[in-house]
């Protein structure tokens, strides 16, 4: 859970706490289950895409699931710019990968 009452949390702008208040929809978001959730979108994302040649509806959504895989992407670079993940050795020790 995000600590309300640390220095980092209080400089940020309301609206940016009511974001990451709400974004993941969990009391305990972690880095790990976003770039889990940011990977299997992509890889659903791309075989709809694929799956589009044949069928219009796959296509639009292999389109929703790459949109929603990038919306998990800023999210991330998000909450690493401002730190507010729930576990913080995650993220010292969770490094970017190149799919």
């Amino acid at each position: 859970m995000i600590d309300k009452n640390s220095d980092n949390w209080q400089k940020l702008p309301f609206l940016l706490r009511c974001w990451f208040a709400l974004d993941f929809f969990s009391l305990r978001p972690t880095r790990t289950a976003a770039r889990n959730v940011e990977v299997l979108s992509h890889v659903f994302g791309f075989t709809f895409c694929v799956l589009g040649l044949v069928s219009e509806p796959a296509l639009v959504g292999g389109i929703y699931l790459l949109s929603n895989a990038y919306l998990f992407r800023l999210l991330t670079w998000q909450h690493d710019k401002y730190g507010v993940w729930y576990d913080s050795e995650t993220l010292a020790n969770d490094t970017p990968r190149v799919l």
